[in-house]
């Protein structure tokens, strides 16, 4: 029996759960992707681990509408992928986990609709991430629906967004998705002391006596890093000795520069190449994120892989799995100035070391083997004769 996943596009972070998927289907899972999406560096990866069980297309047409920008439904790309029901057929799936309701989604209902097979749809959206969803997209998400078995979801917030949409709650399965985290945990917790300290030491120019919160993303309106500096300068007013370092490039990062030019409580680096990401977490006391829309950001699975206590926006899909308040961070709305602030607060009242030995065995239930076995629990009720190889 053969599983196939089809997905247009993934980054490095999907090739671990891939590779688990691959062990414990003990080598009939299989792989559909495009070429021309997919970074070179994940296609050598992949087709390393896989070998001529990922399969990808040479050539796809996309037809961009509308203006596009990072919010959600701002636009439509109109896909036609040359050759894929060719090389669904060469696969011969019992199973097919497609990606989304849109993209390669109706070449594997086709399929699919012919051989009388089950259909799963991985699917990574909140009620706030869909909030202005036209409604033509979801009448096509429903009519999709009529043809689909199951859902792999993120969590609890897109399980109760399919609900909404009038899929049943038993045909939803949470849990699939993770982080690429073991990497980044691994070179935390190898850094000496020593080389810690002086990292420390060059980055903020001291070391720092108050709390030091760390920002990983784009410098752009969507991850809220406006909002939160406006609720730094009043938070710096009672605790001046915090700082404050955003790690990354962006069309705002100008901007902000420029309006924090001399306050050496806020730090910017500018863009960092992911393989040095690591050190800016290991001279970190907490992990904030602001962001205005989000699915489900891995960057807060991996700070707290990193043994970060976590600040996450309320518009962050994964906060209700991942953040717990009152023991490995709390929640907060990053359009409430006073929210952003009590936030802050927050983490001049708790044990840190603590809250970060908590984030630390919140995220193993999200490492890449469970997560394959969240979506393999999918596929069995749907497929009961498939053996998983635990």
């Amino acid at each position: 029996m053969n599983i196939l996943w089809v997905n247009p596009s993934f980054l490095d972070y999907r090739i671990p759960l891939y590779e688990e998927m691959q062990k414990l289907c003990n080598g009939a899972f299989f792989l559909i992707y495009s070429k021309r999406r997919v970074p070179e560096r994940c296609h050598r990866k992949i087709k390393e681990i896989l070998g001529d069980h990922a399969l990808f297309l040479e050539d796809e047409k996309r037809l961009k509408l509308g203006r596009r920008n990072e919010f959600a439904n701002t636009g439509i790309a109109l896909t036609y992928p040359k050759g894929l029901y060719r090389l669904i057929k060469k696969v011969k799936p019992d199973v097919i986990i497609a990606e989304g309701f849109f993209q390669f989604t109706p070449w594997a209902v086709w399929y699919l609709q012919l051989h009388r097979k089950p259909l799963l749809i991985a699917y990574e959206r909140t009620a706030h991430t869909e909030r202005n969803c036209p409604l033509w997209r979801s009448m096509y998400r429903r009519f999709i629906g009529l043809f689909t078995n199951g859902y792999v979801a993120n969590g609890t917030l897109t399980k109760q967004y399919l609900m909404s949409q009038g899929v049943k709650a038993e045909n939803i399965f949470t849990g699939g998705m993770c982080a690429d985290s073991f990497g980044l945990a691994q070179n935390v917790f190898s850094m000496p002391k020593s080389d810690v300290q002086a990292f420390k030491q060059e980055t903020f120019g001291i070391i720092p006596s108050g709390v030091s919160f760390v920002f990983v993303g784009r410098m752009i309106p969507l991850k809220g890093v406006f909002h939160l500096l406006q609720g730094w300068k009043r938070h710096t007013q009672v605790h001046p000795e915090d700082r404050l370092l955003l790690v990354g490039d962006g069309p705002d990062l100008p901007k902000f520069k420029e309006e924090f030019n001399g306050d050496n409580s806020v730090i910017f680096t500018g863009g960092i190449d992911y393989s040095m990401i690591y050190k800016y977490y290991a001279i970190s006391d907490v992990f904030i994120i602001p962001t205005l829309e989000d699915n489900w950001s891995l960057v807060v699975p991996e700070a707290m892989a990193c043994g970060l206590p976590v600040a996450c926006s309320i518009y962050n899909g994964c906060h209700p799995e991942l953040v717990h308040k009152d023991v490995n961070g709390t929640t907060f709305d990053p359009l409430d100035q006073e929210s952003i602030t009590d936030a802050l607060q927050y983490f001049h009242t708790v044990d840190l070391d603590q809250f970060g030995k908590h984030s630390i065995e919140i995220e193993k239930d999200f490492n890449p083997h469970n997560t394959a076995l969240n979506i393999l629990k999918a596929v069995t009720h749907y497929l009961p004769s498939f053996t998983i190889n635990e």
